[in-house]
């Protein structure tokens, strides 16, 4: 299995996106080294599960039924907006990286000032590899992966797991809305 996923770090993939290919698919974020986010998740009371694609932890699972290679290339970009992957991380980060929402209260997501969209890709050049998988059942693997796997800043599919409850509270905050736990999301 861990044959069939082409591994790279973030900043080749985000370099030669092109080498993704343009179907559905799986990929996972996968943390190079635990120490980088040690501090930021001890902040944040939140444990790095044992999780892992080779030596690497897995931090987020995800999957494309139509383009593989436009969806990663999401995740990558300088736009937290487009990305729940960076919504996470963001909010776990936000500290230790200085980053600060552009606030918009009419929306369910939310970015970063430029400077900090930055520093966000920096890190995750820094600290993270992709790893991608063309598959003709991306979505039903995506499902069972999260459900079997439980990586750390997957939230749907984990929603009465404690760590997505403080992810969602996180991300709520970062958008300084209340924390009524009804309305979490």
């Amino acid at each position: 299995m861990l044959s069939a996923y082409m591994i790279q770090p973030a900043g080749v993939m985000r370099r030669h996106i092109d080498c993704i290919p343009d179907t559905g698919g799986v990929y996972a974020f996968l943390l190079d080294d635990p120490d980088a986010l040690t501090p930021a998740l001890d902040r944040a009371r939140l444990k790095l599960d044992s999780l892992r694609l080779g030596r690497r932890a897995i931090l987020y699972l995800g999957a494309s039924g139509g383009s593989l290679r436009r969806r990663v290339k999401a995740h990558l970009s300088n736009d937290t907006g487009r990305s729940t992957f960076r919504m996470s991380l963001g909010a776990v980060l936000a500290e230790q990286l200085d980053l600060r929402v552009v606030p918009n209260p009419h929306v369910s997501y939310f970015w970063f000032e430029p400077d900090g969209e930055l520093r966000l890709s920096a890190w995750i050049a820094a600290n993270v590899s992709v790893a991608v998988r063309a598959s003709a059942e991306a979505m039903v693997e995506e499902k069972s992966l999260i459900a079997d796997e439980k990586p750390l800043l997957n939230i749907t599919g984990r929603r009465r797991q404690p760590s997505a409850e403080t992810l969602m509270v996180m991300r709520r905050e970062m958008r300084g809305l209340p924390l009524d736990p009804k309305t979490l999301n």
